[in-house]
């Protein structure tokens, strides 16, 4: 008597180790999504405090026009003895601007948003004008922050 063996179950073992990889792998892509996903929320809870970006400056270091505070990253925009601070940081993705003197405009060199020198947005991804920083003036010191 033959005995007839059915190889209709059975796996060879190339597809068993393939078969256990693929499992393992799934066991573990929860945890690697999981991590995937906290990894900026780790990033935003250790470095999200901005450095102290609070300066001064003497009202006579102040010409008309722009004046550019590189430490702290602001733009002082004088005329006609009225004063407006403006952070350098573009209002879509806070890259550095720069000030085109012979246009007269602030350009986001990132994704190339532009604002006009009273730092109104002009055009760009940048959805607002830029951000005015508080200031105030004592004893013919301007300070901002």
């Amino acid at each position: 008597m033959m005995m007839e063996v059915s190889l209709r179950g059975a796996r060879s073992d190339l597809e068993q180790y393939l078969l256990d990889k693929r499992r393992r792998f799934l066991k573990f892509l929860p945890i690697m999504v999981a991590g995937a996903f906290s990894y900026p929320l780790y990033r935003f809870a250790l470095f999200s405090e901005k450095p102290n970006r609070k300066t001064s400056i003497a009202l006579k270091d102040i010409g008309e026009g722009i004046t550019k505070i590189t430490k702290q990253e602001y733009f002082i925009y004088k005329r006609a003895n009225k004063i407006t601070v403006f952070d350098a940081h573009c209002t879509h993705m806070g890259c550095i601007i720069h000030f085109d003197s012979q246009h007269k405009v602030f350009n986001c060199p990132c994704h190339k948003s532009r604002f006009s020198i009273e730092g109104v947005r002009l055009r760009g991804p940048a959805k607002r004008n830029l951000d005015t920083i508080s200031y105030k003036i004592q004893n013919k010191t301007l300070y901002i922050g």
